[in-house]
């Protein structure tokens, strides 16, 4: 039976009470909920307006740029004919092959496909710029309007190669409606920017350890973009006097009329977004039973630019005695998401190793982490996959996987009742809630057709 489930807010705390008369630690999560679809509600759609921007130097020539363009093929294959997208490729020139139009009938971007051929230099500012410069007129009228950058190298040539300078761009652009995901292929590029411009454009970062592992995360962003609910989803929370909040996840934190606002990532139907946090509670106010810990405040709109109504969540917990508050059972989900944040921040921990050669020093922070997360099967299975990685003490692999491992750990979206055992059980979730054990590999045995089907 089709779900009429309202949006929603949910906030769990580690321990459901407070330990009387004492200032405490207490880890709390906060969910944030989009009901699950509604074939007999489903409407029209406003068109999306895409850019598809792809590398072209050199060292894509051969089987990196087939894979490519193949990958490229497989989304404008997905859109439909009233869509608009554009084509931008670039080596040390930038070149929009199709300017933003009707995809129509598809032949115009099939041609424009096969007129990419390898190049120079890489000039990615450049090419982001151009391909972000053909969506900006129709943002304001588009459902939704990305960017889709893939790219092997480093931004070496151009107006700007500075991570940061160019990171700010793709923030301006998504302030305007035009967000940014890129795609890092094999060794030689450049994931600390990749990861950035995502972070900062509001979109999402993947990567392929060989073209061939493009696929699924190409498949992967469709499949998230065609389910949207809710995007610009931005949390602000507050707190009385006495109760001080820290952000363990690693989300972009605005301005908004004077308050800080989480930005959250779009979260599609059936799907959630989760924040943990740690809340510092002094003293007063764990001497008696009620007292209002935290609220918690959501905005997004529809992919049609319509507000959606979210109802504010409050936190007030009772105050116990400590015998009767040590014999409470923690959560077994905040347990889980306190582990991933953990895991993230340790896999950081050792990508910074990697970058100093300090191979010793990351077999033991993975054997003593396989202890530490024994409970947890993605932790664990994740970890496995690095410590593969650091047998071979191929510094780029690893930092690669490390650096997108942790991402994913910090700020994935969840399935709204995501099973906390083996990850088996998640084979019928759509791709974007799926738990993987490496980021770069194709995991699960899925090659896209060329076709629409």
């Amino acid at each position: 039976m089709p779900s009429t489930q309202n949006p929603m807010v949910l906030i769990t705390p580690l321990k459901p009470a407070l330990i009387r008369g004492v200032a405490q630690k207490l880890s709390v999560l906060v969910r944030i909920q989009a009901p699950d679809p509604d074939p007999a509600q489903q409407k029209v759609r406003r068109p999306y307006h895409l850019a598809l921007v792809i590398d072209r130097s050199g060292s894509m020539s051969g089987v990196p740029l087939y894979e490519a363009v193949r990958c490229a093929r497989h989304i404008i294959d997905r859109l439909d004919a009233t869509d608009i997208a554009s084509l931008v490729a670039f080596d040390n020139e930038v070149a929009t092959l199709a300017p933003a139009a009707p995809v129509g009938d598809r032949s115009a971007l099939y041609v424009a496909l096969a007129r990419i051929n390898a190049g120079g230099s890489t000039d990615l500012h450049g090419g982001w710029q151009a391909g972000a410069a053909t969506l900006l007129a129709g943002a304001a009228t588009s459902a939704l309007a990305p960017v889709i950058l893939l790219s092997d190298g480093n931004a070496n040539v151009g107006a700007t190669t500075d991570t940061g300078a160019i990171a700010a761009l793709c923030a301006e652009a998504a302030a305007k409606g035009v967000t940014t995901s890129t795609y890092g292929l094999g060794r030689g590029f450049n994931e600390e920017l990749m990861v950035e411009m995502a972070r900062k454009g509001s979109g999402n970062a993947y990567y392929g350890a060989t073209a061939a592992d493009l696929f699924e995360p190409f498949a992967e962003e469709f499949d998230l973009i065609s389910s949207l609910y809710a995007r610009h989803v931005r949390l602000s929370l507050t707190a009385p006097p006495g109760v001080t909040i820290t952000l363990r996840n690693d989300y972009p934190v605005e301005e908004r009329e004077g308050f800080p606002a989480i930005r959250l990532p779009d979260i599609p139907f059936g799907a959630e977004a989760w924040v943990l946090l740690d809340l510092e509670v002094a003293v007063g106010l764990a001497l008696e039973s009620g007292n209002q810990l935290l609220q918690a405040g959501v905005t997004a709109t529809t992919p049609e630019g319509l507000p959606i109504a979210f109802a504010d969540a409050t936190l007030a917990l009772p105050a116990m005695m400590p015998p009767a508050w040590e014999v409470l059972l923690p959560d077994p989900l905040v347990l889980a998401r306190q582990a991933e944040i953990e895991a993230g921040k340790l896999l950081e921990a050792a990508r910074q190793a990697a970058v100093h050669g300090d191979w010793d020093v990351i077999r033991k922070m993975i054997a003593e982490a396989r202890l530490r997360f024994a409970d947890h099967p993605w932790v664990i299975e994740v970890l496995e996959s690095m410590s593969e990685l650091a047998v071979s003490m191929d510094s780029s692999r690893f930092r690669k996987e490390a650096m997108y491992s942790s991402r994913k750990m910090t700020s994935r979206l969840s399935s709204k009742a995501e099973a906390l055992g083996s990850l088996a059980a998640e084979a019928a979730e759509p791709s974007f809630l799926r738990r993987r054990s490496a980021q770069g590999k194709a995991q699960f045995a899925q090659r896209p057709n060329d076709k629409k089907t």
